[in-house]
């Protein structure tokens, strides 16, 4: 199975932006804007979180798919772990830095990104003018399907879907559609908003014997 390191790793940048859409702030049609609106509710005090994902990824010119599993640990301002199976990667970042630890290659990758903040769950970053960018469509089925297609053409994606929890109103999953059309499908469970999380979780010290890259 391939491994993703920082220079190419798509899916991760991906992965990050859906973050972003915990605090979701979306004015379209009536049915929608209630469902949103309970939803924002759900993360308006949101300063933490903990929970657990499958990523499925299906890359639409060779028809092949990959799946992932972790969890992911989430700290206000910006402090960011993401844990994933198979092979074993481990990411580690705040507003300075993100650790990319290999433990089965014995290797550690840390990227330098001055005064970018790339993991703050920030509403402007990604939802800011939400309405005038997207075209939102609401599909009902077990869970609340939202569709939003932007209005302008972007390099990320073509088409994103929230899934809504009908009752706790947390977002269960989203799939992103890029330009190629391939798919990258992400399903959460065992959501736990405003977790007492330890900052220790976000230090990361390479274990003896790591050969460590900076970029």
């Amino acid at each position: 199975m391939k491994v993703y390191t920082i220079n190419n790793n798509k899916l991760v940048f991906r992965l990050l932006c859906i973050i972003l859409l915990f605090s979701v702030n979306l004015i379209t049609a009536q049915t929608i804007d209630e469902i949103v609106n309970k939803t924002t509710t759900t993360y308006q005090n949101l300063k933490s979180f903990y929970l657990e994902f499958t990523q499925k990824f299906c890359e639409k010119t060779s028809g092949v798919c990959q799946i992932f599993e972790g969890c992911i640990y989430f700290l206000k301002p910006n402090y960011f772990r993401m844990e994933i199976k198979n092979p074993k990667q481990i990411y580690v970042g705040d507003s300075v830095s993100l650790w990319l630890y290999l433990p089965e290659r014995k290797k550690a990758i840390r990227q330098h990104f001055g005064h970018q903040i790339p993991f703050a769950i920030n509403p402007d970053l990604f939802l800011n003018n939400y309405n005038d960018r997207f075209n939102a469509e609401l599909k009902i089925n077990k869970l609340y399907e939202i569709v939003l297609t932007p209005k302008e053409e972007t390099e990320i994606f073509e088409k994103v879907i929230i899934q809504i929890d009908k009752t706790k109103y947390e977002i269960a999953g989203i799939t992103i559609i890029d330009e190629t059309e391939s798919t990258n499908e992400f399903i959460f469970k065992n959501i736990q908003l405003n977790k007492n999380l330890s900052k220790k979780l976000f230090k990361f010290n390479p274990p003896k014997g790591t050969e460590i890259i900076e970029q």
